[in-house]
């Protein structure tokens, strides 16, 4: 008698059950076990198959009494177990060195590959499917970052002997022609119209990170004790390993006027941006919602005035603190300003979001002066 469809952990085979539960340390935990029939009370006997997703598939199938071979193709790892077992490494901050960011993006990253290749055993993805997949996606960009996710993935399992055929995923993303890189510039109309349609909160950001060219994650996470001597020192995430790991900014002028207004509120909290309530900001809580109206309040704004208005992002203001750095002050100031490695880096990151700046050509004032 067929076994009747399963409402729950589809993913699993006929009379294979899996019980989660959440440690202290909020990692999920997925314990495996086989029911037998039921015996002559009504309970059901199970026999532990163990955490491990391949070898709980390979005792099932001797519990099953299937031949060798079938308990060969059976326990074959596909992309989900790859991927539940790279996270476990990825977590293990110790080992793997990922920012929680990177993490938590490689999370999303999965939401959308998981529909596509979830149960697919590794050594048998091929490259075709890599454009296919790229080209049936509506989000690009998203699209193409999820593909070097896999790729990732891919080389991972590799070292890990659970794939032995060669990268499916090595080359095509050349064929992928889209931009992974932002070139919004903010203008000083765009940033003063949403800075007027924000509330207090939504200016102290964008005023803090503007001032001291952060990202959003560092902005978010200064401290009033990184304030010290009459500087503020900020711990930089991306480029702490190969450009600069710190950096102090003196602690004056409007940078000392805001950090003055920001802490004669009712409530401080450790962090230097905090909510009414002291709580501190992320990147996907109060904030986002508040700047969003903001911007949007803005946009229509900008409609109503007749002007041009570019929907940016709270990313995007990083990019234009670097290029009006390097207007005042020059290329090499705004390198340490970014904690870039080198100035080329930092001279296309500047280039390419305002364009760089030539003179005209002088017009002959008669034909001897030609060339």
């Amino acid at each position: 008698m067929a076994p009747k469809p399963r409402t729950k952990y589809p993913h699993l085979p006929p009379r294979m059950a899996e019980h989660r539960y959440t440690n202290r340390r909020g990692e999920t935990i997925s314990y495996y076990f086989y029911e037998h029939p039921r015996d002559t009370k009504g309970k059901r006997p199970l026999t532990k198959l163990g955490t491990d997703f391949p070898e709980a598939k390979k005792k099932w199938a001797e519990l099953e009494g299937l031949s060798k071979s079938h308990q060969q193709r059976i326990a074959a790892f596909t992309l989900t177990i790859v991927y539940e077992r790279y996270m476990r490494w990825a977590n293990d901050r110790s080992l793997s060195n990922l920012e929680p960011r990177t993490i938590r993006d490689r999370e999303q990253y999965w939401k959308e590959l998981g529909k596509a290749f979830s149960q697919i055993p590794m050594d048998k993805l091929e490259p075709t499917w890599m454009l296919g997949y790229f080209e049936k996606r509506s989000a690009k960009t998203s699209a193409k970052k999820e593909i070097k996710f896999l790729s990732t993935l891919c080389n991972w399992a590799r070292a890990r002997g659970y794939m032995h055929i060669p990268n499916p995923v090595t080359g095509t993303t050349r064929q992928m022609p889209v931009s992974e890189n932002r070139t919004i510039y903010v203008t000083n109309e765009e940033y003063a119209l949403v800075h007027e349609c924000g509330d207090e909160l939504v200016r102290n950001v964008l005023d803090f990170a503007y001032l001291c060219g952060l990202r959003p994650a560092e902005a978010l996470s200064v401290q009033w004790s990184d304030v010290r001597a009459g500087e503020l020192y900020i711990r930089l995430t991306k480029t702490r390993k190969r450009g600069v790991p710190i950096k102090r900014i003196p602690v004056e002028g409007t940078l000392k006027r805001l950090l003055d207004k920001i802490r004669s509120r009712p409530v401080i909290a450790p962090t230097i941006l905090a909510d009414e309530r002291g709580q501190r900001l992320s990147q996907f809580g109060t904030f986002r919602y508040r700047f969003r109206k903001a911007r949007d309040a803005a946009e229509q704004r900008a409609r109503e005035r007749g002007i041009p208005f570019q929907r940016f992002q709270f990313r995007d203001l990083r990019a234009k603190s670097g290029t009006d750095k390097e207007e005042q002050e020059g290329m090499e100031a705004t390198r340490r300003f970014l904690g870039h490695a080198t100035e080329k880096q930092t001279r296309a990151y500047v280039r390419n979001l305002k364009g760089e700046r030539v003179t005209a050509l002088r017009t002959p004032k008669s034909r001897s002066d030609l060339p």
